[in-house]
């Protein structure tokens, strides 16, 4: 299921994978700039998508997607479940 599918709805578990950035934020939104419209819905999303757990929330990356280095989303950053890395 897709964030906005998320939207209004609750589970009692919740996978949100691949929170790394270029991927949760986009790279997109990352091109648009930190305090952007678009940086601020993908910060919103994150945040519809974590509220949605009832019980358990599990989240996750890759240190790489389809071979590429990527470093943890910055939402993870924020939240302070990992160190800034640059």
């Amino acid at each position: 299921m897709t964030v906005h599918g998320a939207k209004g709805r609750e589970f009692d578990f919740v996978y949100v994978i691949g929170l790394a950035e270029d991927t949760m934020p986009s790279y997109q939104s990352r091109q648009k700039g930190d305090s952007s419209p678009e940086m601020e819905e993908e910060r919103r999303n994150c945040f519809v998508a974590i509220t949605r757990a009832k019980e358990s929330l599990i989240l996750s990356r890759a240190n790489s997607y389809r071979g590429y280095p990527k470093q943890p989303s910055r939402f993870l950053v924020e939240m302070g479940f990992v160190q800034a890395t640059k």
